[in-house]
């Protein structure tokens, strides 16, 4: 199964771990109900979720039980958060969400690449593969900088994280 990814900051992995945490707000909205998630928080993949439910709503439509099921005590604690991210919207998906965690934090390296270092892959491309103009750049970028939200970063945006990743995913699988 291709699993897609949702990402929390760290202080959310208690709220999540403990079931407090069933929904979140987003800006954007890359899943639809009945996928099935990667959690990542911290840096690891702390589990896996199921997507139950996504609706676009207008910020004013939100209300303390989407509070609540984000983790905050009061619906202007999630409002003051969503400004903090996002500055001033309009609107914005509420995702909700079944968490099931794991026994033991996955680093997404170990999980996608086995114990091969990422800057390895995007070298050993770099060398050993026929890639496109546009593969090249992203790698080169990547060995440049060493991570994948750094090299998104540079392509225009965090949002671009999935095709780094699904690149150097496609490269490992050729290189292997």
């Amino acid at each position: 199964m291709n699993y897609k990814h949702i990402e929390f900051k760290k202080k959310y992995k208690n709220l999540l771990k403990s079931g407090k945490k069933k929904c979140t707000v987003r800006k954007r909205c890359y899943v639809k109900e009945g996928d099935e998630v990667f959690v990542h928080c911290g840096g690891k993949i702390i589990g896996k979720a199921k997507i139950l439910k996504v609706e676009e709503k207008k910020l004013s439509e939100l209300d303390e039980d989407v509070a609540k099921a984000e983790g905050f005590s009061t619906k202007e604690e999630l409002l003051n958060e969503i400004k903090k991210l996002y500055g001033n919207l309009d609107k914005v998906y509420v995702i909700r969400f079944e968490f099931e965690p794991f026994k033991k934090p996955v680093s997404p390296e170990e999980m996608y690449y086995g114990s091969e270092n990422l800057k390895d892959i995007a070298e050993r491309a770099l060398r050993e593969l026929k890639l496109s103009d546009e593969e090249r750049k992203i790698l080169e970028m990547f060995v440049e900088c060493g991570s994948v939200k750094k090299t998104a970063l540079k392509l225009g945006g965090i949002w671009e994280r999935k095709r780094v990743r699904e690149l150097l995913r496609k490269c490992y699988k050729q290189l292997t």
